[in-house]
């Protein structure tokens, strides 16, 4: 039979560990990865139908929507991970107490300590994937994702996603209407146009029109051919009347934003050399997640415990609320130390410490036998 650290089978740090963690950690592993699959599938999900609806919408192309719903995806994955993991940890520890594997490994001398080693080696690389994705990807997929949304306000394909319905343009000042496309997507027919200038209403009508670029200037135009205009002030029943063979109206390009970007798309350098409590709180909460994973693998070992053929819905319940408690409490910790409800040396740190104080009362309460079975087994650990 050939060995782990046979010449096809070279010794790594993971082969070189006992069969007992190598099969702790392997059923940690597939059922996070399981469990992250499917979250990723439903918030993407969700995610994609709301792309669908803006490029329905005309607001977005379907090559942006691909795009989105890549860069989506990149976002949640970090916020997702720590929640992944600890579900992950009191399923398969849960499942191996109720099936008594749990005992058999007691009675092998596989206590607390152990099951705490192979769970924290499993949430090492977690921690770290974590880390790189809040601090780095999370960032840049926040500013992507504006970016994407303002080159599609500013590229508005003036020939597609518009017919049958109101569209709107220049922040409210042009509005129009359009009752449909020719084949190749060139000429308009039957348009109703509203647009505003100077305080002056102007309503235009036409059998025809079609887009036009100003090759020197860039701006872009809707022009309309055989039609009527009206104009006067709102109101008022002066107003006056007349005919064209062609009008040109402009459609303002969207204003780029300049200036600072945005606070949960700076790159956590910049947040680094800040000195503005926005940027520490915006930093900390970067900081937070990563921190979640090895808080909540610590959480996740007791509050798996369980007795044999025992439920376990009800850790589920409690686990989802442990998470809901958290995440609520993270977020309240940014509004309090903005608003100097808690002074800033605090920090948002004591929301980990909060929920370790939470998950040793609940486990005093509703399992002292774990505790009292933890003392004897170190107390009756002799070194080898």
């Amino acid at each position: 039979m050939l060995a782990y650290n046979s010449p096809l089978f070279p010794a790594t740090p993971l082969t070189m560990l006992p069969i007992v963690d190598r099969y702790i950690l392997g059923e940690i592993t597939k059922t996070f990865l399981g469990i992250v699959i499917i979250m990723l599938l439903i918030l993407i999900g969700s995610g994609y139908l709301r792309f669908l609806g803006a490029a329905a919408a005309g607001t977005i192309g379907s090559e942006a929507m691909i795009r989105l719903v890549a860069v989506e995806a990149l976002r949640l994955l970090g916020p997702i991970l720590p929640p992944s993991l600890f579900l992950a940890i009191l399923f398969t520890l849960g499942r191996m107490y109720r099936d008594s594997e749990m005992v058999a490994l007691a009675a092998g001398g596989v206590g607390p300590a152990r099951l705490f080693r192979v769970v924290l080696l499993t949430a090492l690389p977690v921690f770290l994937l974590v880390s790189w994705l809040t601090l780095e990807i999370q960032p840049w997929a926040n500013g992507m994702k504006r970016s994407i949304f303002r080159q599609q306000e500013s590229s508005v394909d003036l020939g597609s996603g518009i017919v049958g319905r109101f569209n709107e343009f220049n922040r409210g000042d042009l509005v129009f209407y359009v009752e449909g496309v020719s084949a190749d997507g060139e000429r308009l027919r039957n348009i109703f146009v509203q647009n505003r200038k100077h305080g002056r209403l102007g309503l235009t009508v036409s059998a025809e029109g079609y887009r036009e670029v100003d090759p020197e200037t860039g701006e872009r135009f809707i022009v309309l051919t055989d039609g009527r205009r009206y104009e006067g002030l709102p109101g008022d029943n002066r107003y006056t009347m007349g005919q064209f063979g062609r009008y040109r109206l402009r459609v303002e390009a969207p204003r780029v934003e300049t200036g600072r970007q945005p606070i949960d798309a700076q790159t956590t350098a910049s947040l680094l050399r800040s000195d503005r409590l926005s940027d520490r709180v915006e930093l900390q909460y970067r900081l937070m997640l990563p921190l979640a994973v090895l808080v909540f693998a610590l959480i996740g070992v007791p509050l798996s415990y369980s007795l044999p053929r025992s439920g376990f819905y009800g850790k589920v319940v409690l686990a989802i609320l442990f998470y809901l408690v958290f995440m609520n409490l993270l977020a309240a910790s940014g509004n309090w130390m903005e608003s100097g409800t808690t002074p800033a040396w605090m920090g948002r740190w004591w929301v980990h410490l909060l929920m370790l104080l939470l998950a040793s009362l609940v486990l005093l309460i509703r399992s002292p036998e774990l505790i009292a079975w933890w003392l004897g087994y170190f107390r009756r650990r002799r070194p080898r």
